[in-house]
């Protein structure tokens, strides 16, 4: 049991975005924390007094991030730290993925005296589990293979598929498998786009079109459809095909539509920028893209995209454009 549950807290360990985190008694006490920072636990214990009786996912804006809190049982609240820059939606969703690993981790209540922020409080409650039940911790049982993607021989390539800012993709049959800390699909995803993979497909949930997914991110469009492109021919997500027909091949006039970008467009008070950052918000004119700014500015685009970031509650907007 408490190699399952570090499992599903090394999710939040390893991410760039997560600057700390901590699984809390009910009553607010830190039993297991990482890098969470200790003046922040009375703000956290005030809210859990406060709801209690009603405390479900919520949020707190503080002076080193946001953090959203949410119950696991009724004996266990997971608290999570993100850099202050993450939208709140993605926030929310990341939270949400950790406590559906955390579903299938009988937790027992907590000792009634311990050490607290203790890594060693894990094999405390595996201890206690053991003790309190005859059931044996079995390992991971392998996902359940659905019979479309079994059944499926066909060779796709992202190429396949009709996918603009306007498509609004859906979960396929190995979504969850996607999302499965323990599975291959999990591995090649991690490999090819690291964290963003997880992040975009957290936000598929089959009302989000492209551009909204992309806008929560900040990140490019076409970054986001590659991505999902390749999450087709895994059966990760569903879009349209080509060969099934769909308005996104063709304008109104039988031309091509081109290619679809979000530009970044400063409209707020140059003063206001600091240091080296006005060598990319002076570029960002609504006609310039991310990567054409990194470029200019010989930066890479991560180092871009975070500035871009900083200033979008300052008057930086992100500008849709069509590319012939």
């Amino acid at each position: 049991m408490s190699k399952d549950l570090e499992r599903a807290l090394s999710k939040l360990r390893f991410d760039d975005q997560v600057l700390g985190y901590s699984l809390m008694t009910k009553v607010g006490r830190p039993f297991v924390s990482f890098a969470f920072p200790d003046e922040l636990f009375p703000r956290v214990q005030n809210s859990i007094q406060l709801y209690k009786k009603d405390l479900r996912l919520m949020t707190i804006d503080t002076d080193k991030g946001l953090v959203v809190l949410s119950p696991v049982d009724d004996n266990w609240i997971l608290t999570v730290l993100y850099v202050p820059e993450l939208q709140l939606g993605l926030a929310i969703a990341k939270t949400k993925n950790v406590l559906r690993l955390l579903e299938g981790i009988e937790l027992p209540p907590p000792p009634e005296e311990f050490d607290e922020s203790s890594d060693s409080n894990l094999q405390v409650l595996e201890s206690i589990a053991v003790n309190a039940s005859s059931v044996e911790d079995t390992p991971d049982a392998p996902s359940p293979v659905s019979e479309s993607s079994s059944a499926t021989t066909e060779e796709l390539s992202p190429d396949d598929f009709s996918v603009s800012p306007s498509t609004t993709p859906i979960r396929g049959p190995d979504y969850s498998k996607a999302l499965s800390l323990n599975s291959e699909l999990y591995s090649e995803m991690k490999k090819i786009y690291r964290n963003f993979g997880f992040d975009v497909l957290m936000l598929v949930d089959g009302t989000n079109n492209i551009e909204s997914i992309a806008d929560s991110m900040f990140q490019p469009t076409d970054r986001v459809i590659d991505l999902l492109k390749w999450g087709a021919t895994k059966s990760i997500i569903t879009v349209p095909r080509f060969q099934e027909g769909t308005e996104d091949t063709k304008s109104g006039d039988g031309g091509s539509i081109g290619r679809y970008v979000k530009c970044p467009k400063f409209e707020g008070n140059l003063s206001k920028v600091s240091g080296d950052d006005i060598n990319i918000i002076r570029l960002c004119d609504g006609k310039q893209t991310q990567e054409q700014i990194a470029k200019a500015t010989g930066l890479p685009i991560p180092r871009v995209v975070q500035t871009l970031a900083k200033y979008r509650k300052l008057g930086l907007k992100m500008i849709g454009r069509t590319i012939k």
